[in-house]
C-alpha cells in the first residue's frame, strides 16, 4: 500500500447555500437533520427563523440569507439543518445542501480582511479549485446575548413559517419536527453517526469515527502488479493514497472510475507471513457521498441473511434513508480481508 497518514488540524463541514460554498468547524458540529417545521418567535433578531424541539432543548434557528442581509428565500423539503454546539448551548443553521467533511492544515485558511459590521469578519479557505466563506459559530450563536443586551435595533414580526409550502409539505416538516421531540432513553451509547455512500446506486452507512476526510480525485497514478480492486495512487496536499475499489467484495458491477469522489479512512491490516498489524490510510472510490445522519442505535436494525449474502458478513446492520434501505458497513473490517493483501514486488 502506498499512503501517508494526514496531520492536519482542522475538520471543516462544507455545505451548500444558494449555490455559494460556506464551512463550518465540524467540531462544532452536533448533528445534521432535515428541516423540519419551525415555530415563529416574537421580537427576535430578524435572522432568526424561529424554533424548533430537540429532545426536549429548544433550539433557534438562523436563516443565514437574513443573515448576510440577503433576500429571503423560500424552504424546500430537502432542505438541511446544521445544528451547531457553543457552551451546552444549540444554534441551527438553514442550508441548501451539505457537501462534505475535509481536514486541512491550519496555514490553509486565510485571513483576507474582510468585515461586515453586524457579522463580524470572514476567513477564507481554498477547497479545490474554489474559495469557501468560513463561518464562526461564535459569532453565529452571539445573537441571544445581543437581544439581551438590546443590540439588536430590528426586531422581525410574528410569520408563518414557509407559507408557500403545499399541504403535503407542511405535513412533511410538521412530522419532522413531532419525530425530534422523542427524546432518547437510552443513556449508555451515544447516537450513532454515519456518513451516507453510494456504490453502484446502492447506499451505505459508514461509521464517521472511522473516516479521516472526503476528496475529490482525477487520474489516478496507475501502480504496477496490482490486482484489479486497486485502481492507482491519488495525491491529496502532498500525501499518497492507495485507492480501492470495493464494489467487487460488495457483489457490484466495475465501472471505469477515472474520477469521481474518496473516503479516506485509517484501516488496520494482517500481513500474510509475521501477522503483524499495520495501520495505514487508504482511500476508496465511491459515486456520490450524500449526508451525514445520526441514528439512535436502536433503530439500526438486524442485517437479514439476504443482505448479509449480497453484500458481505462485514454488515453491522441497515436502516432506512430518504426512502431506500441503507446497508450499515464496516469499512474497516472489508479492508482486513486477507484478499486485499497485495504482496508481490514489481
Amino acid at each position: 500500500m502506498i499512503s501517508q497518514r494526514n496531520t492536519a488540524e482542522h475538520t471543516l463541514l462544507i455545505f451548500d447555500l444558494n449555490g455559494m460554498h460556506f464551512a463550518v468547524d465540524a467540531k462544532q458540529v452536533r448533528e445534521i437533520i432535515w428541516l423540519p417545521e419551525l415555530t415563529p418567535v416574537e421580537e427576535t433578531a430578524p435572522h432568526v427563523a424561529g424554533l424548533f424541539s430537540m429532545r426536549e432543548q429548544l433550539v433557534p434557528v438562523i436563516d443565514l440569507n437574513l443573515y448576510f442581509s440577503h433576500p429571503a428565500s423560500a424552504y424546500t423539503t430537502s432542505d438541511q439543518i446544521v445544528v451547531l454546539e457553543r457552551d451546552r448551548h444549540l444554534t441551527g443553521i438553514i442550508v441548501s445542501e451539505v457537501l462534505d467533511v475535509i481536514a486541512i492544515d491550519e496555514y490553509e485558511t486565510f485571513d483576507c480582511g474582510l468585515q461586515n459590521s453586524e457579522c463580524g469578519t470572514f476567513d477564507i479557505v481554498p477547497v479545490g479549485e474554489q474559495l469557501v466563506t468560513l463561518l464562526d459559530a461564535s459569532q453565529l450563536m452571539y445573537w441571544p446575548q445581543a437581544c439581551e443586551e438590546g443590540e439588536a435595533k430590528q426586531m422581525s414580526p410574528v410569520r408563518h413559517f414557509c407559507p408557500e409550502a403545499t399541504p403535503e409539505q407542511h405535513a412533511l416538516f410538521h412530522s419532522r419536527a413531532i419525530s425530534l421531540m422523542d427524546v432518547i432513553v437510552e443513556v449508555e451509547s451515544s447516537p450513532l453517526a454515519l456518513a451516507v455512500l453510494e456504490l453502484g446506486g446502492e447506499y451505505f452507512g459508514i461509521e464517521l469515527g472511522s473516516i479521516q476526510e472526503f476528496c475529490d480525485y482525477s487520474r489516478p497514478a496507475w501502480i504496477p502488479c496490482c490486482p484489479p480492486h486497486i485502481l492507482g495512487a491519488i495525491s491529496l496536499r502532498g500525501n499518497l493514497y492507495t485507492l480501492l475499489d470495493i464494489r467487487g467484495a460488495l457483489n457490484l458491477p466495475h465501472s471505469a472510475l477515472e474520477y469521481g469522489k474518496a473516503v479516506i479512512l485509517h484501516a488496520s491490516f494482517t500481513t500474510p507471513h509475521s501477522l503483524d498489524i499495520v495501520q495505514e490510510s487508504v482511500a476508496v472510490a465511491v459515486d456520490a457521498v450524500h449526508n451525514v445522519v445520526y441514528l439512535k442505535r436502536q433503530d439500526l436494525q438486524f442485517a437479514s441473511e439476504t443482505l448479509r449474502q449480497q453484500y458481505g458478513t462485514e454488515l453491522t446492520g441497515a436502516a432506512h434513508y430518504d426512502g431506500h434501505m441503507m446497508a450499515v458497513l464496516d469499512l474497516p473490517a472489508l479492508l482486513a480481508r486477507s484478499e486485499w493483501i497485495v504482496n508481490e514486488t514489481a
